[in-house]
């Protein structure tokens, strides 16, 4: 049965949930003690490795060898702040890595052997250990470890120890009045042991703090809401069931942990999150590689702000309590980027890759001699259902059914793809030029991680639109390509024009609606509104949106949604007060959030829970269009005179 035992430290609260996995004392290790630190040492700052926000470059790896680690650490200028044994036979490790500069920057290292090495290296040294992994070779205690120089504003007072129950790891607490920054735990001869490393709760190293050894993942939600309080180390003992380490989170950082997660779930969690990890666990569940983490906020503040906007969501939650992966992205053509989360990802982009073809189609038309191609009568043909020209024949699943054949120029099916999302438009040019043509020519323009497949379903095997990809960058990459004249070396006014001019009309959509709404906002904060309707008679944008939704089993559907484009904005510069107008581009993307009920006909559906439901989804929608562009926005109206 589990029991609660309060103690008192340093004028803290500490709160230890004490599991009966032992019925028996258990004597204390027979070693030197390993305190290291003066007990008047009082730290200057707080270690940053487990709490700075600070936005900073860093990585994780797994899998590796040392040399491979040190090898990576030295190439991006990074040190190691986590490490895990994955395996003794080969010594693989995974590792969490931060830029040494900075906040960040410690003189230290990582290391793997025996006890007396790590004393060895820590008296050499004059270090202090920030996380330990001990680990057993042929019945030979071996660790893991991670130090920095104790010494000027990192310096500590603090101790470690390993092997121990979990009743003498508190004698320990106690005795050393420390609190805990790492802990694991694993098995010697059938019985659950600790190692931990605690710094002396002092100075601005002083809070309330927690740990609490095999309980469950909604215990430790619990008490993490409970005590306002933060995960900076998290272990997984046994299925279903962690050991953590908490702190009251009185800088308020935004702060999360995440539970036997998949690699790509971490990976699109961290990414859409804006987050760092700071403490990684991994382990194998069922046959497969899972995760758990702690991380915490590396978002900067514009980042933020638009995070806010998608944690406060209806789809910030996807099945399985899994979170919906998500992405957002705004860019100066030539500039800055002023918002960008999870841009590198790889993710789904639906009817957005419709623009794939359309680049595709305008690179030949700007090495076509004539420009005549688009509007050639024949330009393009594909086989339909009988008497229905607009739905897909897809030769794998409609055989035997009656079909014809169809024909049109090139621009009205790059039209109607564009314009209405024809998928039989997109279908028809996926098939004339080949997926792996289009995708051999986009990734030759920059867009690496762009790949179009065709929307039928096909042979086992054979790949369809389910394995289509991209990301915001190379989208970003599509339209900024075209702006600064690096594509259509040729014939740029001509084919730019047709570029853009065969896109939707997006002023009809909510986008520009948005966009007008952060116009009035920004200008009537900076004393301008007379100005809006001049100012939005400039404004312009192009782009492609794409949506699904699907029903699943439990009567609740699964749905994505993206939108990538290109926005005009006017801004008046030089001594003569000229217009000039500078482009931005930027999109979003949701993949995975789930819906109570059908999106595409929730708006006149009979249940009002479905339509206030598909309220709020529009409005979150619109403000995708328009927020991650709101800093180019202000700084538009910043040069405009005030009528």
């Amino acid at each position: 049965m589990n029991q609660f035992r309060i103690f008192l430290l340093s004028a803290l609260s500490v709160f230890m949930l004490v599991t009966a996995m032992a019925n028996v004392a258990v004597p204390a290790p027979d070693r030197d003690s390993t305190e290291i630190g003066a007990a008047n040492v009082s730290a200057a700052v707080e270690d940053p490795e487990r709490n700075a926000t600070t936005p900073i470059g860093w990585h994780f790896w797994t899998g590796r060898s040392k040399e491979e680690i040190d090898q990576l650490a030295q190439n991006s200028g990074e040190r190691v702040i986590n490490v895990q044994v994955d395996s003794t036979s080969p010594l693989r490790f995974s590792v969490v890595m931060v830029k040494n500069t900075g906040l960040y920057a410690r003189t230290g290292d990582w290391a793997y052997g025996s006890e007396a090495d790590v004393t060895n290296k820590l008296n050499a040294e004059k270090g202090r250990l920030i996380d330990l992994e001990p680990c057993a070779v042929n019945g030979q205690r071996r660790f893991a470890y991670v130090w920095v120089k104790n010494t000027g504003a990192a310096a500590k007072a603090w101790h470690w120890n390993y092997d121990l129950t979990v009743d003498q790891v508190t004698d320990e607490i106690n005795k050393y009045r420390v609190r805990l920054i790492d802990l694991d735990t694993y098995v010697v001869n059938g019985q659950r042991r600790y190692s931990y490393i605690g710094i002396a709760n002092q100075g601005a190293d002083g809070k309330a703090w927690w740990w609490y050894p095999d309980v469950t993942p909604q215990f430790v939600q619990q008490k993490a809401q409970e005590n306002h309080a933060r995960l900076i180390d998290v272990e997984r003992p046994s299925a279903g069931l962690m050991t953590v380490i908490m702190q009251r989170n009185d800088e308020n950082a935004y702060s999360r942990h995440v539970y036997d997660y998949t690699l790509n779930d971490l990976l699109r969690f961290q990414a859409s999150n804006g987050l760092r990890i700071t403490d990684l666990e991994q382990y194998v569940k069922n046959g497969d590689v899972r995760f758990a983490a702690s991380l915490i906020d590396n978002a900067t503040p514009e980042n933020q702000r638009v995070r806010a906007i998608w944690r406060s969501s209806t789809m910030a939650n996807a099945p399985s309590g899994v979170d919906a992966w998500f992405g957002v992205y705004a860019k100066e053509v030539n500039g800055p980027v002023y918002v960008g989360l999870a841009q590198g990802m790889t993710f789904q982009p639906l009817s957005v890759l419709k623009l794939a073809p359309h680049l595709y189609v305008m690179d030949l038309l700007d090495n076509d001699p004539g420009l005549d191609m688009l509007d050639a009568p024949n330009g393009i043909s594909w086989t339909s259902l009988k008497d229905k020209p607009d739905e897909i024949y897809c030769p794998y699943t409609d055989a035997g059914k009656a079909t014809q054949m169809n024909s049109d120029s090139l621009r009205n099916t790059l039209k109607r793809g564009l314009g209405e999302s024809l998928n039989r438009a997109h279908e028809a040019l996926v098939n004339k030029y080949g997926s792996d043509t289009i995708n051999t020519r986009i990734q030759k323009l920059g867009l690496e991680y762009t790949k179009v497949y065709p929307g039928c379903q096909q042979p086992p095997g054979v790949k369809d639109w389910t394995f289509n990809t991209s990301t915001l960058s190379d989208l970003g990459k599509l339209f900024e390509g075209v702006d600064t004249k690096v594509f259509f070396p040729h014939h740029w006014d001509k084919v730019s024009k047709e570029f853009y001019g065969l896109m939707a009309d997006w002023w009809s959509a909510p986008g520009v609606k948005s966009i007008k709404a952060v116009v009035n906002d920004e200008a009537s904060k900076a004393g301008k509104s007379a100005i809006v309707n001049d100012f939005m008679s400039h404004v312009t944008l192009n782009g492609k949106g794409g949506g699904t939704i699907l029903p699943q089993a439990d009567g609740a559907y699964q749905g994505g949604r993206s939108f990538f484009g290109r926005l005009e904005l006017p801004f008046v510069t030089g001594p003569n007060k000229a217009l000039t107008i500078k482009t931005f581009v930027g999109g979003y993307f949701v993949d995975n959030f789930t819906a109570p009920c059908n999106e595409d006909t929730a708006s006149t559906s009979q249940d009002i829970k479905c339509r206030n439901w598909k309220t709020k989804q529009n409005a979150t929608y619109e403000l995708f269009y328009s927020e991650p562009f709101r800093v180019a926005i202000r700084k538009a109206i910043a040069t405009w005179p005030s009528s």
